[in-house]
């Protein structure tokens, strides 16, 4: 478990950790008794622990093991709020079976693989898991029909998919589409691939179908991605968005533990064909450093004692149990991304990828820039021109003499 961090959460932050599983051992139990038995701050841990989507399964170990040292009006809130929980849940994996019906119904493939089907793969519970929507993953053939399946059942989606009628090519660039219901359903994002092409995982081809498995949900057989597929994807996504929920890390530490047969040297083999090492060793390392796990990969040891994982996995724990969310700047989410790329075609493609955001910060207009200029309406194009000027004046020009400035 990392210890870097100097605040004065240390023993909630070695509780929220603790508790972020679902079995604990001997010395987890122990040591959170200790911690309950002093003061705690339960604010922060209720904070932390949701912003990090992990509540429902710290409140299902408190309440489990040490109901008796919980303050009755936290006691209360945990209870309650896995209530609500439970009862979320239950309503998200009902809207789920709906939405496959729906699919089946008009012969369209489609494999549900976070939300409640990860739910119950890693944790085994669909109580112990937060999610906030369904992902499904759908072939690239079947998008319009899909698209216009979901508007059929009241669902509407967030982003123009005007694009599609112009072209089908430059869906190679997209991963999703969210779907927002109108009948209150949970939101849905369809995927035709598991990741954008700046950080990608190649797996969207007919063997990520081909290898889909079985988990039973409410007694329903429901087709999802294989043991293999689904770990590198969940290593991928956590190290895309810069690892910033504990619960992220907490998935890939139950799903590993759920099953005694793990084929290492296979999974080995896909990550290096695919140029995922260091992101399926990242995401072990973490699982590593804050619950523990020990694994027969064939590089545990090199992993365990890689430095760049080492410095990362510091960022990510100051980062997850700071007081405040923090957001990374792009200079240093270019870096990192990079640090973590192999194959000089992906490194390539983050390259071109992080330009475009940094020519979209350069020349597209903000309100600073109208409230610099105060240009007439018919004159609002020459923004576009006078924003770069106006960047270049301050941070190239005026910042000789002064502070370092953020671009607004």
């Amino acid at each position: 478990m990392i210890t870097t961090d100097k605040s004065e959460h240390l023993p909630e932050t070695r509780l929220v950790i603790a508790c972020a599983q679902t079995s604990l051992g001997p010395r987890a139990l122990s040591d959170v008794a200790d911690i309950l038995g002093g003061s705690v701050d339960w604010d922060y841990i209720i904070r932390i622990a949701n912003r990090n989507a992990v509540l429902p399964l710290i409140s299902r170990n408190l309440l489990h093991h040490w109901s008796d040292l919980l303050p009755p009006e936290i006691r209360e809130t945990l209870s309650l709020g896995h209530q609500q929980q439970v009862q979320r849940n239950m309503i998200a994996t009902a809207g789920l079976l709906k939405l496959i019906d729906a699919f089946h119904s008009s012969n369209i493939a489609v494999l549900p693989f976070k939300g409640p089907v990860l739910a119950i793969r890693a944790h085994g519970d669909l109580s112990l898991r937060r999610y906030g929507d369904l992902d499904l993953l759908i072939h690239p053939a079947d998008l319009a029909r899909s698209i216009e399946m979901l508007k059929a059942n009241g669902y509407s989606p967030l982003t123009s998919a005007t694009w599609l009628q112009k072209t089908t090519w430059n869906i190679s660039d997209k991963k999703d589409i969210l779907f927002t219901s109108d009948i209150g359903d949970l939101p849905v994002e369809l995927h035709w691939k598991l990741s954008g092409s700046h950080f990608a995982l190649p797996l969207e081809e007919d063997r990520l179908w081909a290898r889909a498995e079985e988990t039973t949900i409410a007694g329903r057989n429901i087709s999802t991605l294989s043991f293999n597929d689904l770990l590198l994807y969940l290593c991928l996504h956590g190290s895309r968005h810069s690892w910033e929920r504990l619960g992220w890390i907490s998935d890939i530490n139950e799903l590993i533990g759920s099953t005694d047969t793990i084929a290492w040297e296979q999974l080995t083999a896909e990550a290096d064909r695919l140029g995922c090492r260091n992101v399926l060793g990242l995401g072990l390392y973490l699982v590593h450093d804050f619950f523990g796990g020990e694994f027969a990969i064939p590089n545990w040891e090199r992993i365990k004692n890689d430095r760049m994982f080492r410095e990362i996995a510091a960022n990510v724990h100051s980062s997850l149990f700071a007081d405040e969310a923090t957001n990374w700047v792009i200079g240093d989410r270019y870096a990192y991304h990079l640090q973590l790329r192999e194959k000089l075609t992906d490194r390539w493609k983050l390259h071109l990828h992080y330009l475009r955001w940094y020519l979209k910060i350069i020349f597209t207009p903000n309100r600073s820039d109208e409230g610099v200029f105060h240009l007439p309406r018919w004159l609002v194009s020459l923004y576009y021109v006078l924003r770069p000027t106006r960047l270049f004046y301050t941070y190239v020009i005026k910042s000789k003499s002064g502070k370092k400035r953020r671009v607004p």
